[in-house]
């Protein structure tokens, strides 16, 4: 039997907080732990960056129920997702292995310089998507990226992407010298959580009739997640109000949800429009069985990969997303769903109307991305995959020369 790894996980956001990085976390730390390892998990705590979600279980920071390996860290100064946290440096003592997950301004720094200090300890990075912000905080990234970035990958023992594509178009590519530290991990889903399946009384509940087609959108109505297109989204089935009689459920919450909501009321679109909040975690699988389509219309490659499309993909429900780096690895166009040109309303309204119009068409992508989702991305295999990197790692004791 192979001796349990001690290993800590640093990530800027974790659940409740719902955000593809946190959740691939707990994914990953949730799962390693059943597999015996000692693993930890440093974020900030959620007070500093805004506050728990409403409705969320946890109480200021979080640290009422957390489980005892989950540490939250309040940090000296913060800027959304990004914190300052130099207690990192000492805590990520007596590990055997860091796994960062990047982008986090403000947390990586300390990890990368005890790296630099203590080259015996392996560290594993996930390299999450280009940090894609406009304004004060593009100024301060841009910065980042020019001066710092080149500097902390090349500390990195390996570095993990969800998919060539993406990696081949992100910042890593400016980079030379990484290729033979650049490994694809795709990010998994549970299959046994998200199934085909029917929902009769969950559509009762909303509304919607038996027979009404129903597509879903499923993300976050936050600032951080502005790009997901919905503005782009409303205005495309307006365009299909009077030719299908379809239904649009929204499943999530966040601050701009007001604005969203007054959108949909200025296209008079109210009655075809559901806003179903944040929907607990035991009930987001019935939301995905209950649609027939679901829509991924992101605009910016801070969409890096899509959980959401996969989740979909694993309930037997095809998707229509944007044709971007990483996104279109998880959606194949033509077979388990329909890829447009992000921000293109109109090519999104003719996509949209195509699955409405076409069941049996619509059907076989949902069969298609259900077998798919089988084949390649199972969590198990992709932690036995993970699970070998570490134990390379940390064999090899960091012995690259900087």
């Amino acid at each position: 039997m192979k001796t349990p790894l001690k290993i800590a996980h640093v990530v800027c956001t974790y659940p409740p907080y719902r955000g593809g990085m946190g959740n691939v976390a707990s994914e990953y730390v949730e799962r390693l732990r059943a597999r015996g390892h000692n693993v930890h998990v440093f974020t900030i705590r959620k007070d500093d960056v805004g506050g728990n979600p409403p409705g969320s279980p946890l109480g200021k920071g979080g640290a009422d129920a957390d489980p005892k390996y989950v540490h939250r860290i309040p940090s000296i100064v913060h800027m959304g997702n990004a914190a300052a946290l130099p207690s990192l440096f000492h805590r990520m003592k007596g590990f055997d292995l860091v796994h960062l997950h990047y982008p986090f301004f403000g947390g990586s720094e300390p990890v990368i310089i005890l790296k630099a200090l203590r080259s015996d300890q392996g560290l594993v990075m996930t390299y999450h998507m280009d940090a894609v912000v406009s304004g004060v905080k593009g100024a301060i990234f841009s910065a980042h990226r020019r001066l710092m970035f080149p500097w902390l990958m090349s500390r990195v023992d390996r570095i993990l992407v969800s998919s060539q594509d993406y990696s081949d178009t992100s910042a890593l590519a400016e980079i030379g010298g990484l290729d033979d530290r650049i490994e694809v991990h795709p990010f998994g889903v549970d299959l046994e959580r998200f199934h085909p399946g029917e929902e009769p009384e969950l559509r009762q509940e909303l509304g919607i009739g038996v027979d009404q087609p129903v597509l879903v959108f499923v993300g976050g109505l936050d600032a951080a997640h502005h790009f997901k297109g919905l503005t782009e989204l409303f205005a495309a089935v307006d365009l299909l109000k009077s030719s299908f009689d379809w239904k649009l459920v929204i499943v999530g919450q966040g601050e701009l949800r007001a604005s969203y909501e007054a959108q949909v009321a200025d296209l008079g679109l109210q009655e075809r429009i559901v806003f179903a909040g944040g929907v607990s975690d035991e009930d987001l699988p019935r939301y995905y069985r209950m649609a027939d389509v679901h829509v991924f219309p992101s605009t910016k490659r801070a969409e890096a990969f899509g959980l959401v499309a996969l989740e979909a993909a694993a309930s037997g429900v095809p998707s229509i997303a944007s044709s971007l780096p990483g996104v279109r690895t998880v959606v194949q166009d033509g077979a388990t769903g329909l890829l447009v040109t992000p921000g293109d309303v109109e090519e999104l309204s003719r996509a949209i109307a195509t699955l409405l119009e076409q069941q049996d068409v619509r059907e076989r992508f949902g069969a298609a991305a259900r077998d798919r989702a089988e084949q390649e991305f199972a969590w198990g295999p992709l932690v036995d995959r993970l699970e070998e990197v570490y134990r390379s790692v940390v064999e090899q004791q960091a012995d690259r020369e900087y």
